[in-house]
């Protein structure tokens, strides 16, 4: 979920505004990646370059090394790709 603008949360009456700092840790914090980038898509890019640069072979055998319920679970969530 990215926000395209900074709104400015209301404020009760013992409540201090934001700082400087805050208005920029809060615009870094939504710029962050973990915002935008599905998760299921980035493993999948990365088994597949993994996959690409060792060969099907290697990395076959490199998967034989994965405990198996890591890799049935590895499996199922990314299923839906």
């Amino acid at each position: 979920m990215l926000m395209s603008h900074f709104e400015e949360p209301k404020l009760s009456d013992d409540e201090e505004p934001p700082t400087e700092q805050d208005k920029r840790k809060k615009l870094l914090a939504l710029e962050d990646p973990v915002h935008s980038v599905s998760l299921q898509q980035f493993v999948y890019e990365k088994l597949k370059a993994q996959q690409a640069l060792m060969g099907d072979q290697g990395f076959g055998a490199l998967m034989e090394t994965v405990d198996t319920e890591i890799v049935r679970q590895l499996q199922e969530f990314l299923q839906g790709l």
